[in-house]
């Protein structure tokens, strides 16, 4: 009974527990991967919510900018092709294009399933991973650490929102994208698109920000509380799941940059 009562007083709430992920990280992962693997629904709930966020506060204005867009286009193929849509017809496509569904809806659910897919690659190539190099550990422990380890993407969530809401505007260049892709005009982007190098250097760069950076290092910190791995080996086993699932994550990107440079034909 004195067990009993001694664990469940060591063990936090899942408010003070949030706070120790970023506090004291080691100590609160190691505590979730021992006795807190029922915890996870918390962070993964404020991730999923908050990671949403700027797609549903973009809605509105990806909506105006996707009407220009169109617009800008048919005036770029009447210039070429001198084949021009009427006024009538394009509204109604732009109705179709532009339309909550497609802007709000369709965007934040594949954003929330592509999360909860990606905690669960995360999960298993760490677990994979890290037995390879004689870590001692389930899957059942890896995945709420996994999922802990995300909880600076809802501070990104957080600061997008609002940036979003203040601005009136989309983030245009996330993370360091802003390096390597400068400000075009719609018009100008349909009239000369980026080559395959710069879109790929692009979505890399977008991906790198501080939050990934810590992201990663709560991803060590976890690895190394749960399957008792050094820090050296936790951090090469975190720094190449994150590189082969980045190269993974990049193929859809060259394969549209090949078939633009097709159609194209450059």
């Amino acid at each position: 009974m004195s067990d009993a009562s001694t664990e469940a007083s060591e063990r936090p709430g899942l408010l003070r527990l949030t706070w120790c992920v970023i506090a004291r990280p080691r100590r609160a992962l190691t505590l979730i991967g021992e006795r807190g693997r029922r915890t996870w629904w918390l962070p993964a709930l404020l991730i999923l919510t908050l990671a949403t966020a700027p797609t549903v506060a973009s809605g509105p204005i990806r909506t105006r900018q996707l009407r220009e867009e169109m617009r800008a286009a048919q005036e770029e193929m009447a210039s070429r092709m001198g084949d021009q849509l009427s006024e009538e017809d394009l509204e109604r496509a732009q109705s179709i294009t532009a339309s909550p569904m497609i802007t709000v809806v369709f965007p934040a659910v594949s954003r929330a399933v592509g999360q909860v897919a990606g905690w669960l690659i995360w999960a298993a190539a760490l677990y994979l991973a890290s037995m390879a190099l004689g870590g001692r550990s389930s899957f059942g422990q890896m995945f709420p650490v996994t999922v802990w380890a995300g909880l600076p993407y809802a501070l990104r969530g957080l600061i997008q929102t609002i940036y979003v809401l203040t601005s009136g505007q989309l983030i245009a260049h996330p993370g360091l994208s802003g390096l390597v892709q400068p400000e075009r005009s719609v018009a100008e982007v349909i009239a000369s698109p980026p080559g395959t190098g710069q879109r790929l250097l692009s979505a890399l760069l977008g991906r790198v920000d501080l939050f990934m950076i810590w992201h990663l290092i709560l991803l060590v910190v976890a690895v190394a509380a749960v399957t008792r791995l050094s820090r050296r080996k936790s951090l090469w086993v975190t720094l190449g799941v994150w590189i082969l699932l980045t190269a993974v994550s990049l193929i859809p990107t060259l394969i549209g940059g090949f078939f633009t440079a097709a159609r194209m034909g450059i």
